[in-house]
């Protein structure tokens, strides 16, 4: 594994399909009177539409039909859950290989020179809580109509998700950073390190602007609540990836990290947790544990592949029950399980077998369990009406219960995707927008 490790960086990036080639992979599309793709993308693209033009050579129309409904999209075309969405219903998928429908409009926002209209600039001013895809997506259908847009962000650095919690070998680092000096020259404003609480209230923002957009996320990383949990060197999976992910360069460090990590969770975001402790120069193994099959977990299969082919070892039907050690954690105890009835998810729920526990040896754990959202935030602080888990209840314009309050993202939803992010953004800018009768 170690002659492995040192073929593989922060920075690298896949091979992309040339031109010609993509173009050949256009001609394949059949143009589905009813699109299978479109009616399963979130935001509806329309697929086949960009794919003919595209086809033709006509990189400039192939843009614009595909910008009708994205605002994103050489990071969504990374990013989604392609399998999922589109490409996991092509009809071409049946009886052979799905279009390539991400690579295609990949290459179409490449291909397109960005230049942006002057507009005139009005006196309409709004503000957007949060620098995730959602509040992006809301600010930058807002500046390009010429209002002014200011981002409020507790951190210290812009993109919320797409910064931290996606490595750069997967989202490199100039897609964000490309969207980021867009709005910057539309004239969208930057206010870091500036926390909304008691201290900064909502209100004060809903007495300034004419409208606020939260898009603050789903911020809590799910617990175990097994013994050892606390211990040091066991980390949530928010934790761990910003902690190597805020870096720059090719190679990372996590100096404490140690020899082994375990990653728990079979999701997108355990697979991310996994290559990047791979990519650590001190790790000699990575474990992903995970408590059913893996046919039940919900990762996408290329990540899941990705993983395997960089040396990742999953052991499933396991389950932690303690994390041991002393002052750090050192071992994970854990146990056999089986598959039972079917969930509300419909996946066989994991139950515990009658099979001995087995220990495996751990320096670092990360659990990577899902995300939820924060009840306290934004129900007690912003005063805006969730439900019991603390999600944000809106509306079909995404406004909340406070007029011309708006939200979107994982804090409307629970923890979801970067593309329902940037499509709750779009909604709100567009809401907004109707009411300024543009």
């Amino acid at each position: 594994m170690k002659s492995k490790k040192l073929t593989l960086n922060f920075n690298e990036k896949n091979k992309e399909p040339s031109l010609e080639e993509l173009k050949a992979e256009a001609s394949r599309c059949l143009n589905c009177p009813k699109p299978n793709c479109k009616a399963n993308c979130p935001i509806s693209n329309e697929i086949p539409s960009f794919i003919a033009a595209f086809k033709n050579e006509d990189y400039e129309k192939a843009y614009s039909i595909l910008m009708e409904n994205t605002c994103f999209p050489d990071i969504c075309s990374i990013v989604c859950p392609h399998e999922k969405q589109c490409m996991g219903h092509c009809v071409r998928g049946i009886k052979g290989e799905p279009i390539n429908i991400p690579a295609i409009e990949r290459k179409i926002a490449e291909l397109h020179k960005d230049s942006l209209e002057k507009v005139a600039s009005s006196t309409h001013k709004f503000a957007a809580v949060g620098s995730g895809p959602a509040s992006l997506a809301f600010a930058l259908k807002l500046a390009s109509k010429g209002h002014k847009v200011v981002i409020y962000e507790k951190e210290n650095y812009i993109g919320g998700v797409l910064k931290w919690g996606i490595p750069s070998f997967r989202l490199p680092k100039e897609k964000l950073d490309k969207y980021v000096s867009k709005l910057n020259k539309l004239g969208v404003e930057f206010v870091l390190n500036h926390k909304i609480d008691d201290k900064h209230p909502l209100d004060e923002l809903i007495k300034e602007y004419e409208g606020v957009f939260v898009g603050v996320g789903a911020p809590n990383s799910n617990k175990m609540k097994v013994p050892g949990e606390d211990l040091k060197g066991v980390y949530h999976t928010n934790s761990f990836l910003s902690k190597v992910n805020l870096q720059d360069g090719e190679n990372r460090e996590l100096d404490e990290c140690g020899s082994s990590v375990l990653v728990v969770g079979g999701g997108n975001a355990a697979m991310d947790a996994a290559r990047v402790a791979v990519r650590l120069p001190q790790v000699e193994k990575v474990t992903v544990v995970y408590r059913r099959s893996e046919n039940e977990m919900p990762a996408c299969k290329a990540e899941l592949e990705e993983a395997k082919a960089e040396g990742v070892e999953f052991k499933t039907l396991t389950n932690p029950v303690a994390f041991l050690g002393k002052d750090k954690v050192e071992k994970v105890e854990c146990a056999q399980m089986e598959l039972g009835e079917p969930d509300d998810s419909g996946r066989r729920r994991p139950v515990e077998s009658n099979k001995a526990y087995v220990f495996i040896d751990a320096t670092t754990v990360v659990l990577a369990l899902g995300f939820s959202n924060d009840f306290e935030l934004n129900n007690s602080i912003f005063k805006l009406e969730t439900d019991k888990w603390g999600v944000i209840q809106v509306n079909e314009e995404n406004e909340t219960s406070i007029k011309n309050v708006f939200a979107g993202g994982d804090a409307t939803r629970g923890a979801s995707t970067v593309v329902n992010a940037m499509k709750d953004g779009i909604n709100a800018a567009k809401a907004v927008l109707k009411r300024l009768g543009e």
